[in-house]
């Protein structure tokens, strides 16, 4: 008789060198919920900087790319997406350790942490396993690391790597054994994908229309603008509007306060700058269903229009989360 169980397990540490990139493999055994990091790391200031940054020590991992077979990329995100901007994992404003940034500018070795979940499951859904990824059969499964520099974490001043930095890596799995017969006891019934693209936002635009994409359902957008008062951090100056829409289909066009209320309703505190258009959420309960999937299957231009502030270090920053469904 077929029966699953839940698995919590160790992966892996990279070593994270500056400015470098790595990967590491990740086993193709069962089901995973999952993957889990978390940066470690020892920061030496040794020339004084000007200050920290806001999502520090978040900047030492800024991409991030979860790869099966080789070729399809489950998972393309800057490493805060999977911390500070996971917005299901609503305990950010509780207290919860996403990130330990350095504690000053001065000259000195700080020690520094961050955490982040890419979450394959839907936890906030009906049946969360419905999105787990299966690896089984798989020829390859990686996790690749694209790093960024010590003194990425600071505004000014001399900052390198001081010891072992690493990233840890573990994973969330459900095992699903199978029946006499061989028969799974269930299947996952979706694949979930997310990917981020950048905009520069060099001019004022009322309308600035990005495209999104298409031919598969969208859960999420999370916009993330930087830039208006120092390069690199996250603002709230940039966006004035979002609107999401496929043709005459408009399905969300709030203004930046608003996107921020709702938000703090739905999730708790965000980091200022990130704002998050979810068609899934319902509020705080764990019932939502994907039949509020935004369904572009059969789309071509399904975009975003941007009202923002533009000028010289502006940027925009636009991650989606999105599922396929498995054929039936």
């Amino acid at each position: 008789m077929g029966k699953q169980y839940r698995v919590m397990q160790k992966i892996g540490n990279v070593a994270i060198t500056a400015n470098g990139f790595d990967s590491i493999d990740l086993p193709r055994d069962s089901d995973y919920e999952a993957i889990g990091l978390r940066i470690v790391a020892s920061l030496q200031v040794t020339v004084i900087a000007t200050s920290v940054r806001a999502e520090a020590p978040s900047q030492l991992l800024p991409r991030l790319q979860i790869v099966a077979d080789g070729k399809n990329v489950l998972f393309n995100a800057p490493f805060y997406a999977t911390g500070l901007g996971n917005f299901l994992r609503r305990s950010k404003d509780e207290n919860a350790r996403a990130i330990t940034p350095p504690t000053g500018v001065a000259v000195a070795t700080y020690a520094v942490e961050a955490c982040g979940i890419i979450d394959f499951a839907t936890p906030d859904s009906v049946r969360p396993k419905d999105s787990n990824f299966r690896a089984r059969g798989l020829s390859l499964f990686q996790m690749v690391c694209n790093f960024g520099a010590a003194g990425d974490a600071f505004v000014g001043g001399t900052v390198v790597y001081s010891g072992s930095p690493i990233v840890e890596v573990y994973a969330l799995k459900c095992v699903e054994d199978t029946d006499d017969a061989g028969n799974y006891l269930t299947s996952p019934i979706a694949l979930k994908k997310t990917s981020y693209q950048e905009i520069a936002l060099t001019s004022t635009n009322p309308a600035l229309e990005i495209r999104l994409p298409a031919g598969n359902l969208v859960r999420s957008i999370l916009v993330r603008t930087e830039g208006a008062t120092t390069a690199g951090e996250p603002d709230v100056l940039s966006l004035n509007n979002l609107t999401l829409q496929n043709g005459l289909d408009v399905r969300h066009n709030l203004s930046a306060g608003s996107i921020r209320a709702l938000n703090n309703a739905n999730y708790g505190k965000l980091v200022s700058g990130y704002y998050v258009a979810d068609f899934m959420s319902q509020g705080q309960g764990g019932n939502n269903m994907m039949s509020n999937l935004w369904d572009v299957s059969k789309s071509a231009e399904p975009k975003a229009i941007l009202d923002v502030t533009g000028g010289g270090n502006r940027k925009a920053q636009i991650i989606v989360q999105e599922y396929i469904l498995a054929a039936v």
